[in-house]
């Protein structure tokens, strides 16, 4: 169940996003674990946290190196004028992610996989293009999609691996949280500026509080309550629709 969080609780996602990025990191390193975390992990700012209530995106971008693997991403915020169940229903929805994920031309629910579901997600941007498959592990209970490349797949990336957090948030609001690590490769870095690629990937919460406050997603394109409502521990994407554990 969604938690009814305090004003002050916006710091709650910063250890845990960083925790995250910890885990995603571990296994290149000591070394590259401390240079992942290193500004990530402290609570939010004076500036940050007034950011935050005034609805502004708040990102903390993260590049980690280790011989041929060159990974970005970091955290990302985002105050959102929207009831947790209803992002929720954004997030769950594969139909609604060329809403809200940068630069989508498609996106869909391929089979399960275990606990996971498999997806496919390609990018367009002009004459460049990237497709991959992800690992997703939805969450309803706690409000959270865990999501890593499928590696068994084709893909235009090396790696891939994050979280999506829905918080929820006095006065029927939510906080996004994102946490995400990506190594694109070089093929999508041919046709675009590494980093805007990096500041598209950190904007996500950003776009998805674009897309729910503007109307979010058509109550009937989604499954009904009896295949899991938020905040029920037997929540999943619908099964004929759609980041590391």
């Amino acid at each position: 169940m969604y938690s009814r969080s305090r004003p002050q609780s916006l710091r709650v996602g910063v250890a845990t996003a960083a925790a995250l990025l910890l885990l995603g990191a571990a296994w290149l390193g000591p070394d590259s674990r401390a240079a992942a975390l290193a500004n990530d992990s402290r609570s939010f700012s004076e500036q940050e946290e007034r950011l935050l209530r005034d609805g502004k995106l708040v990102t903390r971008p993260t590049e980690v190196v280790r011989g041929q693997s060159r990974l970005m991403g970091g955290l990302a915020w985002q105050l959102v004028d929207a009831s947790p169940e209803k992002v929720w229903r954004a997030v769950s929805d594969v139909r609604t992610y060329h809403r809200f994920l940068p630069a989508v031309e498609e996106a869909k629910f391929i089979e399960h996989s275990g606990a996971e579901q498999r997806l496919f997600i390609r990018h367009r941007l002009g004459f460049v293009s990237a497709s991959y498959f992800v690992l997703a592990a939805p969450d309803g209970a706690k409000g959270r999609v865990k999501f890593r490349l499928d590696r068994s797949r084709p893909s235009s990336i090396r790696d891939a691996f994050g979280e999506l957090r829905v918080s929820a948030y006095p006065n029927g609001k939510s906080v996004v949280s994102l946490a995400i690590l990506a190594d694109v490769g070089e093929g999508l870095l041919a046709g675009l500026v590494r980093s805007n690629i990096h500041e598209w990937m950190l904007r996500v919460p950003e776009q998805l509080k674009k897309f729910v406050e503007n109307g979010g997603p058509d109550a009937n394109l989604i499954a009904p309550p009896s295949s899991g409502a938020p905040g029920s521990a037997d929540h999943a994407f619908p099964a004929a629709v759609s980041r590391m554990g």
